[in-house]
Formats: structure tokens, sequence, C-alpha cells
């Protein structure tokens, strides 16, 4: 990093950042990279043209733009067209307005996750509401399918559970589904963080909004996009890069063979990240995805009793760990309660279908099935049978 960069955040270097935030907009590709080496915007926006020239096309017209409109600014040429940001405090860097602010965080800075800053294409900024200390210390990915089963959404809030009660932050990307389970599961054991591909003060989806608020008081909300910006298809396979950069690694529980979870997966590959997945059946479309990152050599999550092989801060003997949390039961079922077992896939089957399957009298069956509820085997989903 160069020695004059803004590390210690001067109104001015602040002012700058923010100004070239704006002028670029969503075209950060290849961005970050470039304000490490030179360490402040002017000098970025002022490199040699050799070295603007390994940007991407459209990263380099956005630093031509900011740069005119730098020249502009700075022999105050024209009428300046009104800004469309709330103001920003000169201190803190803080959108004002109703409820919580939105901080703006330069890549330079010492509070901008240093993770994030290692990876290979890392976001020149972060907008957030929340603190972003809680993403100094380990950090774990939970993602997957936005139309996940019930197993799915099962696993991923006991895996989040477990790995915040042991001391790792959960990190997430809001959506429906696993992401919603995850953080939902994180936050009744420990810390979570979203990552949005939009402005953090308008997370989505809508029915999250709780959640948000949620995760804002307990975590943080962030996003390289500023307020206002709304959510892209472009803008989700760049979110996920900074969700597997913000962690040492990536948990994939059920993900379609077109799925998001997929890029997050290849992004964190890409940064010399583990990615976990837990293995489906080959029946199960959902999970079809996650069969496919087991082929190419993804490590399997195959018993969520035994997490701590995986993730060490979850070992007794780990300080400040807090032990696995989640559905307790047997180390067995019964010879009759495997017999059930045995007869359960992926989805949820229809309880006759399973008692006739079983060989069992429907009494037998009934009070088995009774006995692995409890054990926590088993659930029920719209009245029918399903393993869990």
């Amino acid at each position: 990093m160069n020695d004059a960069s803004p590390s210690l955040a001067s109104a001015h270097s602040q002012d700058a950042f923010r100004a070239l935030a704006r002028s670029v907009g969503q075209q950060t590709q290849g961005l970050g990279p470039l304000l490490l080496e030179f360490g402040h915007p002017e000098r970025a926006l002022h490199a040699p043209d050799e070295r603007l020239a390994q940007l991407p096309p459209a990263t380099q017209r956005a630093v031509f733009r900011a740069r005119d409109q730098w020249f502009c600014d700075q022999r105050s040429c024209g009428p300046k067209p009104p800004s469309a940001e709330p103001p920003m405090t000169a201190r803190s860097g803080s959108y004002s307005g109703s409820g919580l602010s939105t901080t703006f965080t330069p890549i330079t800075a010492e509070a901008y996750p240093d993770r994030l800053r290692q990876t290979p294409d890392p976001p020149p900024w972060l907008f957030h509401r929340g603190s972003l200390d809680c993403l100094k210390g380990p950090a774990v990915a939970v993602v997957g399918s936005r139309r996940a089963s019930k197993g799915g959404l099962q696993a991923a809030e006991r895996i989040a559970e477990s790995l915040a009660a042991g001391g790792y932050t959960i990190c997430s990307g809001l959506a429906l589904g696993i992401d919603a389970a995850a953080h939902r599961g994180a936050l009744r054991g420990g810390i979570t963080a979203a990552v949005l591909a939009s402005g953090v003060d308008r997370p989505s989806p809508h029915r999250h909004g709780a959640l948000a608020q949620e995760l804002m008081r307990e975590g943080c909300l962030l996003s390289e996009l500023p307020d206002g910006a709304p959510p892209t298809k472009a803008g989700f396979p760049r979110r996920n890069r900074i969700i597997s950069g913000l962690c040492e690694a990536t948990v994939i529980v059920e993900a379609a063979l077109r799925s998001g979870s997929l890029h997050t997966a290849s992004a964190a590959l890409e940064q010399g990240r583990d990615v976990f997945v837990l293995p489906w059946s080959v029946f199960h479309e959902q999970g079809a995805g996650c069969l496919a990152l087991l082929r190419d050599g993804a490590q399997p999550i195959t018993d969520l009793d035994d997490l701590t092989n995986l993730f060490p801060r979850l070992s007794p003997a780990a300080e400040g760990s807090r032990g696995l949390r989640g559905v307790s039961r047997r180390d067995d079922p019964s010879v009759v309660g495997r017999q059930i077992l045995n007869c359960l896939g992926d989805e949820p089957a229809i309880f006759d279908d399973v008692q006739r399957a079983s060989g069992l009298s429907v009494d037998d069956f009934l009070a088995a099935v009774a006995e692995l509820e409890v054990d926590g085997w088993v659930g029920r989903s719209d009245g029918r049978l399903i393993r869990l």
C-alpha cells in the first residue's frame, strides 16, 4: 500500500473516495487493487495509461469519466448537478437519515476487513450498517438454494447456529431459503453478517425487513453499492465474491446446477478458501449442484454432529468455544426406528406409504415415529414424514 494512503481516513481522502464511488457506480471490477496500489483516488485516476489499460473496459470508461469530473470539480467548471445522495457527516462518513446510518469504509481504511482486502478483486469500498468488527474474527459463509427443501432449511439453521455458537461469524446473502435460514440460526448462536447486491438502505426481499433490522443490531449489513442502488441481475455474482471473500470457508447446503451458490463456491476456490458441501440424493434436483461440487473435489459434510473435524474452533478444547448446539438426538435409533429411516429419502413421504414399506403394524409404526421425532431423527412437513 502506498505510504500516503488514507489509512487514517482524513476528511480529504474520505471526500475523494466518496466522489469516486459516486462517479463509477457499479463498475468496480479491478478498482480495489488499483486503489491499493496507488493509495488515493486522485493518484489512481492519474495512473499511467498502461496500468489503466489492465482494467476491464467498463471500469476503464468509468475511471475516465471520474477523471474528467475530477478535473472539472478542481477547476469549478460549469454548474454542478445536485447530488442524489443524502448528506454525509464530515467526521464519520455516515449517511444521515431516519433510523440507522450507512457508514462508508474505503479499502485503505483500517476498519476494512483484512481477509476481503487480500482477495483477487476486493471491493474498493464498503457501505455498511452495523459494525464491521464482527468480521475481524473467523467467519464462515453458509449459502444455498432459494427454493430449499425443509431438510435443507433445517440443516442450514443447525450448521449456522453451531458455528456461530463456536465463535464463527456467519455470512450469507439475506435471500429466501437457505440464506435466511442461516442468518436465523446464527442469530440464535452468535453473530451474522449479510452481503447485499443493492444498497444497504433497501435490503431485499422486503419480507426480510425485520430480519435485516436484527442483523444490523447484532452484526452487520454491507454492500459495495451506495444507498439507493437497486439489485440487478449482474450484481449478484459480484456480491457472491464478497460473501466468500469475507470468510475462511464456504458451506453450500443445497444448490441446483444453475445456482448463484455455485458462483459463491467458484469465487471461494479462486480465493483459495475451503468449500464444504452437503451431499444430496441423485433424485434431488435442488441438490444437483452440490453433487457436482463434490465430483469436482469439494469436501463433504456427512455428519452435522461432527463438525468439529472440519471447524477446529468448535472443539471443546478451543478457547471461547461454546460447543455444538442443535437438535438433541440419540447416538443411534432403535432397530425399528432404523427400519423406518431406511424407507425415507430426501423428500417428505406419505405416512401410509412409509408404514407399508416398513412392514410394521400401524401401532408399532406410529410408536416408532413418535420416538424418532422426540430424538430428532424425523419431522413432519405438510402432514408428511421427512428424515432430518
